[in-house]
């Protein structure tokens, strides 16, 4: 298989142009509001449990998601144009890799998030310090360095596991991946098979399974190079790519918005506040009359709400 540049046509560059200001507003949001409210969720959790913060670990997964969906829109819809500037799409794989990534990120984020009450969340911040822990272990082996104090705060959270058990399993280790993704959807009502076909179709084209590669992309060309057997030429199906992105913006948004809600936010001031901000980064060609006119209706519904 060859990589073939393709020009993205217009229509579908006004596309990208709306997800990316959603990836950028999203981007805002989790950078700006780190510290939870006093008296919110996410403030009663980090008292329940001190040794470390549900807040935060909330939100790491998420500045993993919109750091990895920024990177594809700074490449698709840079920040800064040129006249005359084209953009061509080149390769395949890195954008489904991206998009995995922040699938990865999100369900994460709201594996805390979405706990049903701040005991439960302490239980599932414990299983996810725990898994975070195993992990660096098993690193730290391979490197060859000594795991003591690792095994040290592992046996701590463990003890701590049991005490919080009857509000979640004391397990070392998180649920696998596909289960993340589809106990996230199915909490948010979004079809939890579609989040799932979504992932793996990603991570085959992370991984360079043959079938992501006919599965992504149109191809224009084929070349016997012995019998039965051909080097394609092809570029990333458009439809699939634009598709996958808003539906993975979508569900990043939805994890952004529970982590608003335990931080305590006023969530409908920061989805404003973060897509003006992206909004008066984007290049435009009305002289920034749309932010203006988007900064007086958004100021307009602020002095409505109580």
């Amino acid at each position: 298989m060859d990589d073939q540049r393709v020009r993205v046509d217009e229509a579908t560059m006004r596309t990208w142009a709306e997800i990316a200001l959603k990836i950028r507003a999203a981007s805002h949001i989790v950078h700006t509001v780190s510290i939870p409210k006093s008296g919110s969720a996410f403030a009663t959790t980090d008292d329940l449990y001190p040794t470390e913060s549900s807040s935060q670990w909330a939100r790491e997964p998420l500045r993993s998601a919109v750091d990895h969906l920024s990177t594809w829109a700074n490449h698709a819809v840079p920040l800064e144009q040129h006249d005359g500037q084209v953009v061509v799409h080149y390769g395949f794989r890195w954008t489904f890799t991206l998009i995995r990534a922040a699938l990865e990120g999100t369900a994460q984020s709201m594996q805390l998030t979405q706990a049903k009450s701040t005991h439960e969340c302490v239980a599932r911040l414990i299983r996810a310090v725990r898994d975070d822990v195993h992990q660096e272990i098993k690193a730290w082996t391979a490197f060859g360095r000594d795991i003591s104090g690792l095994q040290a705060r592992a046996e701590r959270h463990a003890v701590e596991a049991e005490k919080w058990a009857q509000w979640g399993k004391p397990a070392a280790t998180l649920p696998d991946m596909v289960s993340l993704l589809r106990s996230g959807a199915s909490y948010e009502k979004v079809d939890p098979s579609g989040i799932e076909a979504m992932w793996r179709t990603c991570s085959a084209a992370t991984h360079g399974k043959a079938w992501a590669v006919r599965e992504l992309q149109v191809f224009t060309d084929e070349r016997e190079w012995r019998p039965g057997q051909f080097h394609s030429t092809g570029y990333p199906d458009p439809v699939k790519l634009t598709r996958m992105l808003d539906e993975t913006t979508d569900f990043l948004n939805l994890a952004v918005i529970r982590y608003l809600i335990r931080m305590g936010a006023d969530v409908a001031r920061e989805l404003r506040g973060g897509i003006l901000a992206a909004a008066e980064r984007t290049p435009s060609t009305d002289g920034g009359a749309l932010v203006s006119a988007m900064r007086s209706q958004f100021e307009a519904e602020s002095a409505t709400e109580p």
